[in-house]
């Protein structure tokens, strides 16, 4: 006798509440590393800005971090809930962003902020992604 049941497959998606913890904890994180090129290490975080440069300050890296982890985390549970490969598939375009955002700091005016850009970019998608996967 074969028993048939009817089980629907009730997909999770990631809340709210560890988004916005996610994207205070890759806020707290690249504070910490811009205070450690900046302040402990006596580095000017300048990039090249049309005939100019610009330097970068807390603000916008807080403003930047928090902005990026807040659309990353939406758009995972966005996908989580249409897809059963939605961790998967945005765990691969989160890597591949974070990887072409390593493109940006080469506009440095220096191999010190250079290096320094490149950690901050390299802490917030450390944070991001493995803050959003874990369960």
């Amino acid at each position: 006798m074969t028993t048939v049941t009817n089980e629907t497959v009730q997909r999770t998606r990631v809340g709210w509440p560890r988004i916005g913890g996610v994207a205070a904890t890759a806020a707290v994180a690249a504070t910490a590393v811009w205070l450690l090129w900046t302040q402990a290490g006596g580095v000017e975080l300048e990039v090249k800005s049309g005939a100019g440069s610009q330097q970068i300050g807390v603000g916008s890296v807080i403003v930047s971090s928090l902005i990026i982890a807040l659309a990353g985390g939406a758009l995972l549970r966005w996908w989580e809930g249409r897809s059963e490969r939605g961790t998967r598939r945005w765990t691969m375009l989160a890597v591949g962003i974070a990887v072409v955002s390593l493109i940006t700091p080469t506009s440095a005016l220096t191999l010190a902020a250079g290096l320094g850009l490149a950690s901050l970019h390299v802490v917030v998608a450390i944070v991001v992604i493995a803050g959003l996967r874990r369960r």
